[in-house]
């Protein structure tokens, strides 16, 4: 009988939510909004911090997913914290981790702090706001994204991705 929780994990993933940007107006009555994001990837859920009555909040709050799948995206959706209602979609993007996961897989160890890997650019079906770099910054692969918000009318989340090798695991 084969579930998720016995999929090997093959790395570790550490996603630091930056801050948000022009974010929607979820609560009409107050015109403010006390958003907090929620990423999903497969079984596991994790979310950060409410910032209450910001449009433009700052969380800088790293959250942590172990990577089973590198071809699966990770689900990020923002929510506004509601106390008497179940709480309002303020938008919601994928993280597509591929191109970290190659990133990972090269030798890396005679790159120069800063070298860019790869460039992903804007188009088509994504949800990148600008172009994302997958770089070797201090001893690490990391992408810095901006993801636009989608089923809304505006916001954008910034968000770094950080690949944290598992012991023992060859990628």
């Amino acid at each position: 009988m084969a579930s998720a929780s016995k999929e090997e994990v093959i790395g570790k993933l550490n996603v630091r939510v930056l801050r948000g940007n022009n974010m929607i107006i979820a609560d009409p009555l107050t015109h403010t909004s006390d958003p907090y994001v929620v990423l999903q990837y497969g079984a596991q859920k994790v979310k950060t911090s409410v910032q209450k009555k910001n449009p433009n909040p700052v969380w800088n709050e790293v959250l942590q997913l172990s990577v089973t799948n590198p071809t699966k995206p990770v689900h990020l959706e923002v929510f506004d914290e509601d106390k008497f209602t179940a709480d309002d979609s303020m938008g919601v993007a994928e993280i597509n981790i591929t191109d970290i996961y190659d990133a990972a897989k090269l030798d890396l160890s005679h790159a120069t702090n800063g070298t860019r890997i790869k460039t992903i650019y804007p188009v088509g079906v994504n949800y990148l706001g600008g172009e994302s770099h997958v770089q070797w910054k201090d001893g690490k692969v990391v992408q810095d994204l901006i993801l636009k918000l989608k089923k809304v009318e505006s916001g954008l989340i910034v968000v770094q991705l950080e690949w944290v090798h598992v012991p023992g695991v060859k990628l």
